[in-house]
């Protein structure tokens, strides 16, 4: 395991390769790394070409468009990652997109990119992420053919269980919510003196809260018959006719 070839070095000594198929970013990012006063920068509106200078002449960095043609930046970064392409494949790698998905950034991490940035760029993030690789202790790790960054897989696999936690709360959010807000309206009828029949009561908050309902149906009964002085409604649950059970009347007075 080696660490990347821009850790340890001051900003002003980076070599920086600039790869963008458009030629205004090109001109764009240049002018914003030439503000940090780099030592050198490059750039190249095609990965193969890029690819060619950089075996001859290694950079300390390099920042790659995503969608390019005849070569992605995809395609640029896993052949930069090959254990056949020392020393190129220690240079860390940004990549910069206007399709940052995040599948598409996981799957990004996972080929051995450093930074993932996201168009219109933004000078004072580039440059953040340009000062915080020289500080970046995290080894490049062998697997299998190809050099990836080390802890990155456990570092996404332990985002995506976060992601997926998450996910399975808000759909229990969603699920209970409604429920929860029908049984406040029951409790909200109770409490205004409109007795609804207990045998509607929802009975999936279990036993205990449905005696506390009834409790409130009795009392909501009693006050409403104490009020008015001239009758009360009583709903009795069991075998009784009619649709919500047995209905008795009692004139007061």
């Amino acid at each position: 395991m080696e660490h990347h070839s821009a850790y340890g070095l001051d900003l002003d000594s980076l070599d920086i390769v600039i790869v963008d198929d458009s030629r205004t970013v090109l001109t764009m990012i240049r002018s914003m790394i030439s503000s940090l006063k780099v030592a050198r920068v490059r750039t190249f509106d095609r990965g193969d070409l890029a690819l060619q200078a950089m075996l001859h002449e290694p950079p300390n960095v390099i920042l790659t468009d995503l969608v390019m043609s005849p070569m992605s930046g995809t395609q640029l970064l896993h052949l930069i990652r090959q254990q056949t392409m020392v020393p190129l494949c220690f240079v860390p790698v940004i990549v910069v997109t206007a399709h940052a998905t995040q599948k598409r950034v996981a799957q990004l991490f996972q080929s051995g990119a450093h930074h993932v940035l996201a168009k219109p760029l933004s000078a004072a993030i580039l440059q953040q992420r340009l000062v915080s690789l020289l500080s970046d202790s995290r080894l490049m790790d062998l697997a299998g053919d190809r050099y990836i960054i080390s802890g990155m897989r456990e570092t996404l696999l332990e985002k995506r269980t976060k992601i997926a936690s998450l996910e399975k709360v808000r759909q229990f959010h969603e699920r209970i919510v409604p429920q929860a807000k029908e049984h406040q309206k029951q409790i909200d009828d109770i409490l205004n003196h409109e007795i609804v029949p207990e045998h509607l009561i929802p009975n999936y908050y279990g036993s205990r809260s449905q005696q506390i309902v009834s409790k409130l149906h009795r009392q909501a009964a009693e006050r409403a018959e104490a009020e008015t002085g001239v009758s009360s409604v009583r709903v009795t649950t069991g075998t009784a006719p009619g649709r919500y059970g047995r209905i008795s009347r009692r004139r007061m007075g």
